[in-house]
């Protein structure tokens, strides 16, 4: 995790000095009324987004325990929707917000499936008077369906290498950084309560602005962990029955056309 921090704050440190040291190229040279030495300037702007999934499980790290019981889990992630929004307070610097939905299906197994059915069979045993065992065999394998809900919000370190005040146009590189906080919804019938997620991301792209429209595309990294336990204590203790997800994902190819603000 460590790692990925330093690599963005490098990327940042790093575009934030060629912005010092580059200079905006302004085209004032197209009409008898060009305004001159006046460009383009840059604008709040919001519009939709789309992020394309690269989650691997090689970079997914993740305890999964049912009453003591230890599971494998494979991880899918989809494509996320969302909607995105930049506000400028400098030429060179914006803050950002993207709010956004994504699923993941988890699907769960037993390592030691004998050991697993046979403690399951206990559990129904010892519950046999009680009424219905709180446990059944899709918590020892089966799948989850999970909505999340993203926030991300941070900072854009930005080079306009070219403005045109006659044509409006503006296309400006950038990096960013921000934070991500989130809210999970377990939608099927599962003893786990649904989570809050916390993670960062970071990444780099191109911001092409034209009148009253904007394109931008770029990739992203990001960092993402959850960690949720049994809503009624089955184990011993609550470490019995937990699901602990932390993973990362890199180059994530995204997109946005929207709208300038003002």
């Amino acid at each position: 995790m460590n790692r990925q921090f330093f690599v963005a704050l490098s990327l940042v440190t790093a575009t934030a000095a060629w912005a010092a040291q580059t200079k905006t190229i302004t085209d004032t040279s197209m009409s008898g009324d060009n305004k001159s030495g006046m460009s383009y300037s840059d604008r709040g702007s919001f519009g939709p987004y789309i992020e394309f999934n690269n989650l691997d499980m090689d970079n997914v790290t993740y305890v999964y325990k049912v009453h003591e019981m230890p599971q494998k889990i494979n991880v899918e992630g989809t494509t996320i929707y969302g909607a995105t929004g930049t506000l400028p307070l400098k030429e060179w610097f914006d803050i950002f917000l993207m709010v956004g939905y994504q699923y993941l299906g988890v699907s769960h197994s037993p390592r030691n499936p004998s050991a697993a059915y046979a403690d399951l069979a206990e559990i129904a045993d010892l519950y046999e008077d009680f009424g219905d065992a709180p446990l059944d065999s899709s918590a020892i394998k089966g799948h989850h369906d999970i909505h999340t809900a993203l926030f991300q919000f941070g900072f854009d370190i930005s080079v306009p290498i070219f403005t045109n005040y006659n044509y409006q146009l503006m296309v400006k590189p950038y990096a960013f950084a921000g934070a991500i906080v989130g809210k999970t919804f377990f939608s099927d019938d599962t003893k786990f309560l649904s989570p809050v997620m916390y993670g960062y991301a970071y990444g780099a792209g191109v911001r092409v602005a034209f009148h009253g429209a904007y394109l931008t595309a770029g990739v992203r990294n990001s960092h993402e962990y959850f960690h949720t336990y049994f809503e009624r204590k089955l184990s011993k203790t609550k470490d019995g029955d937990e699901f602990m997800l932390d993973f990362d994902t890199y180059v994530q190819p995204f997109i946005s056309v929207g709208v300038t603000l003002f």
